[in-house]
């Protein structure tokens, strides 16, 4: 290992580091430049930037908080995403350019509906932006986490963004904090944000990357904002080193899930799924809402469908397992627990054949894990300390089921870049009372709503359609600035 910060080495101290460049890093460096704030720097520990990740929603309260932040990333993510899904409507909204060239005649517009297992809809949302739009004042869009990540990477020079830096410790300082890295040639997988398939043979034993040598070195700054994910190392050494071993790691949820494409089903399958459930949408969740069920935590579990040409659908079963059930088991194993699941919930047999049509090779599945906004103990950790704060996952991940976790990222990002932009013009960077206080109202901001939208997102699968509206309504229509999103 070599060490590149010597005695003789001048060391730089940033005004802020931000560890992570997923969209909530990335949104945070972009506000404070766009504030003013230049002296920052974003690491990484992806060795480069590749086109990983899945697809996320965007909704309007996360797009509310990222057009706040900076209007210019707002259009490149609703371009993007435009580019990809065009809007259902010709109708555009006020808030965005007219475009010099017409638009292609647009689809029709679609609805996600939740359905039982007689097929009858017990719920429903649009998918497109408009829709939103008209509902709540701002849209909704589907972007690919690598174009997210692209085009918000964009809008910042190239020397703020550094890749292949795996944060390994931290040391609060006298004034600043120090953040060791590591840079080399290792893939560090992610146990609880990844998708497990089975793994081709690829002979690597003439690698060049094994013989380079790892790289130590040391960053320097007044105001580190951890959005390293829910795997957050600096989580880690944080809560370790403060006595709350407990809450270094994430919790898991309860829940898995397994998906998989399944091509050329049987034409007695698709014929009954597209006849009695799909009844031509595009996507559909189909759950069991029998208050009949031998185990209530059955009524959690829920199937999603997304059909395809060519006799194709995709299907993404989200149930309840315990994490014992679920460990050192094989794809096929994997498979047949979601069968049985299926069973137990009193799911038709066309549903059990679907997925027992799914090949070892095309099944990936993972246990989905939060951390916790508010545990069961009286002590509830805090989300900064010192000069470090957490951000997005860091602090509050949670399981996917409302496509909240990139949209409470950016209201995160949000609240962090107006305090410590103020913090920064008002020459509060070496008053450790004026940073505690900053870091103290983030929290008093962001924590009980991200409290209740990771609560909503585990127990909104049973709700209602009006329960649904309800709380989208909360959800939705906070503007910014205001006391309720930004405490002003």
């Amino acid at each position: 290992m070599t060490n590149n910060n010597g005695p003789d080495s001048p060391r730089q101290i940033y005004d802020v580091l931000i560890v992570g460049a997923g969209p909530v890093g990335l949104a945070t460096a972009i506000g404070l430049r766009k504030r003013g704030i230049t002296n920052i720097l974003v690491i990484d520990q992806a060795r480069e930037f590749r086109k990983v990740g899945q697809g996320l929603d965007l909704l309007p309260n996360g797009l509310r908080a990222i057009k706040y932040t900076d209007s210019e990333a707002y259009e490149k993510i609703t371009e993007t995403a435009f580019k990809a899904f065009p809007p259902p409507s010709n109708k555009e909204p006020a808030s965005r350019p007219s475009e010099v060239n017409p638009k292609p005649a647009p689809p029709p517009k679609r609805l996600w509906r939740q359905k039982n297992i007689q097929g009858e809809t017990t719920r429903s949302f649009p998918t497109d932006f408009q829709s939103w739009f008209d509902r709540y004042g701002e849209g909704r869009v589907t972007v690919s986490w690598f174009d997210l990540q692209t085009k918000l990477r964009s809008l910042l020079p190239p020397d703020i963004v550094q890749a292949n830096h795996r944060c390994v410790h931290l040391e609060e300082e006298t004034g600043w904090v120090r953040i060791e890295s590591l840079s080399d040639a290792a893939i560090s997988t992610n146990p609880f944000a990844h998708w497990e398939m089975m793994q081709s043979k690829v002979d690597t034993s003439e690698s060049p990357q094994e013989s380079q040598e790892a790289v130590q070195k040391s960053f320097y700054a007044k105001l580190v904002v951890a959005a390293d994910g829910i795997n957050s190392t600096i989580r880690q050494v944080l809560y370790d080193g403060k006595g709350m071993k407990k809450w270094t790691k994430p919790q898991y949820s309860g829940f898995a899930a397994i998906s998989s494409r399944v091509d050329n089903l049987p034409r007695s399958i698709i014929e009954e799924l597209d006849t009695n459930y799909i009844q031509g949408d595009r996507i559909i969740t189909v759950h069991n809402n029998s208050d009949k069920l031998n185990m209530a935590e059955l009524k959690l579990l829920r199937l999603m469908l997304i059909r395809l040409p060519d006799n194709s659908v995709i299907y993404l079963l989200y149930a309840p397992f315990t994490l014992r059930s679920w460990q050192n088991k094989s794809q096929i194993e994997i498979r047949d627990l979601g069968i049985q699941a299926l069973k137990n919930a009193e799911f038709p047999s066309v549903f059990t054949e679907l997925v027992g049509l799914s090949t070892p090779e095309n099944l990936s599945h993972r246990p989905l894990y939060m951390h916790p906004v508010n545990t069961q103990d009286d002590f509830q950790p805090p989300w900064s300390h010192g000069r470090v704060v957490l951000a997005g996952d860091a602090a509050h991940a949670m399981p996917p089921f409302m496509a909240q976790g990139a949209n409470q990222g950016f209201e995160d990002a949000a609240v962090i870049v107006t305090l410590v932009a103020k913090l920064i013009q008002e020459k509060g960077l070496d008053e450790d009372n004026e940073i505690a206080n900053i870091f103290e109202k983030y929290e008093q901001i962001r924590r009980s709503f991200a409290g209740q939208v990771q609560a909503a997102t585990m127990k909104s699968h049973q709700w209602t359609q009006q329960q649904w509206d309800d709380f989208n309504e909360i959800l939705h229509r906070r503007v910014y600035p205001s006391s309720v999103t930004l405490g002003e």
